[in-house]
């Protein structure tokens, strides 16, 4: 009978040293773990930060309403797409118009001032900014008025953005008729002689029942004086919307059929291009919609009329030369000699400083805010400073004209954003600096534009 192998005896030493390597690894086991799941907990936070909880951050809020740096990105995004594609239809503008240098220069400029919006992260996300905020406080004033735009009305404002109208296409609106000044009264003959009338423009009556001494129809402020020829109004931060041009495709579909391809076609190249998607294209122009409708309610009262006025000036360097010709003009010496000697308008200082007539919104506003001011035939202002130097103002006359359709709106714009200025004063909003670094570059400005 086989006899029983010895059981191998394990001290208490062994059996220590067994049960502390068990702990060991154990407790190795136990931090490796925990490492890697503070490893992937730390990189998932940051996937999870720079796709969800950042995308999130406001870049501002409006009453509470947040403006999320996603909706922000993706309207940079939107802008750079429109900027690029008119700053492209500029460049075959101006090499078609090559002939004319004016043209071709004014193109040139146009694309300059898209490229420097292109170019700056600042000045583009500022202006973002704003226009998320506009479309805010447009929307709410919106729903406070009761106004409201209908999926279909989108449809339609799409339709007709692209060409396609199916109620057929519609009729254009008439011209403003012509507009002719009453003759000039006796005051005002003594004021200015009838070889001297004023600035004629290339829509003056030829009505033949109209004397020669008929002040003319109207006058492109422009062309009648440097300081509309070379104003430059500056941007309203408040003015919206910003919105960029409606898309022009490069042929009018004049079917259902049509329009839906070329429809199909640009939210395809949007997406592509601009990372943003047909819904968030059509909540632009709902926004754009909404915009129109709420400008109406505001505008509804606005006279279709506009004050003109007849009016001449003396342009003068400093304000010590504008007292001594104020001085000249209350001791009674002539207003048509002293422009000659002393005004430095070259353009109009030998014809008295004659202006012709102008709106409100063709000069400069100090100059406007002076001669609007003026109430009787001869009167004169006191010197008045502009940034071409300081003027005395003579009113000539003073009448009351239909408004054309382009000063109709501009009237009605400039109501408007008085009263969105007065809005959003009333209301809390807030701007964060969450989108400064995060300004999207994409669609890239394309080689051709920057040669």
């Amino acid at each position: 009978m086989a006899k029983n192998p010895q059981t191998k005896h394990v001290t208490r030493k062994q059996q220590n040293r067994v049960e502390r390597e068990h702990r060991q690894r154990t407790l190795i086991t136990a931090a490796t773990i925990t490492i890697a799941a503070l490893v992937v907990l730390i990189l998932g936070y940051g996937v999870l930060d720079q796709l969800v909880l950042q995308k999130n951050k406001p870049v501002a809020t409006v009453d509470g309403t947040k403006i999320s740096l996603s909706d922000f990105q993706a309207r940079v995004r939107y802008d750079r797409y429109q900027l690029i594609q008119n700053s492209l239809t500029l460049q075959q503008y101006a090499q078609m118009f090559s002939f004319d240098q004016n043209s071709a220069n004014y193109f040139t400029q146009q694309i300059q001032q898209n490229l420097t919006l292109l170019n700056s992260e600042q000045i583009m996300g500022d202006q973002v900014v704003q226009e998320l905020i506009n479309d805010v406080v447009i929307a709410k004033q919106a729903e406070k008025m009761g106004i409201t735009v209908s999926d279909e009305e989108v449809e339609i404002a799409l339709q007709e953005a692209f060409g396609f109208y199916a109620n057929g296409t519609p009729t254009p609106e008439p011209t403003a008729t012509s507009f002719a000044t009453a003759t000039l009264s006796s005051q005002q003959l003594t004021l200015v002689p009838p070889t001297a009338t004023a600035t004629s423009s290339a829509t003056a009556t030829t009505d033949p029942t109209i004397s020669p001494e008929t002040a003319t129809a109207t006058s492109e402020a422009a062309t009648a004086t440097p300081e509309a020829a070379t104003a430059t109004p500056t941007e309203d931060p408040n003015a919206t919307p910003t919105e960029a041009p409606t898309p022009s495709p490069t042929a009018t579909p004049y079917t259902l059929e049509g329009y839906q391809q070329s429809y199909s076609n640009y939210t395809s190249s949007l997406e592509t291009d601009a990372q943003f998607n047909a819904d968030q294209f059509r909540e632009i122009f709902r926004s754009r919609l909404l915009y129109d409708k709420v400008l109406a309610e505001v505008t509804k009262d606005v006279s279709s009329t506009t004050d003109y006025i007849w009016a001449r000036h003396i342009l003068v360097a400093s304000s010590e030369e504008a007292a001594v010709i104020e001085g000249k003009l209350a001791a009674g010496q002539d207003w048509s000699t002293l422009a000659a000697e002393f005004s430095t308008d070259e353009s109009n200082k030998d014809n008295g400083g004659d202006l012709g007539w102008f709106n409100k919104s063709a000069m400069v506003t100090e100059f406007s805010d002076a001669a609007f001011a003026l109430t009787e035939i001869g009167q004169f202002s006191r010197p008045v400073q502009t940034s071409f130097g300081w003027h005395l103002i003579q009113l000539l006359g003073r009448e009351t004209r239909p408004a054309t359709s382009d000063e109709l709106a501009q009237i009605k714009q400039d109501k408007f954003t008085e009263w969105l200025t007065g809005v959003k004063a009333d209301m809390k909003i807030e701007t964060f600096d969450s989108w400064v670094g995060k300004v999207p570059t994409i669609p890239t400005t394309p080689a051709a534009l920057s040669q």
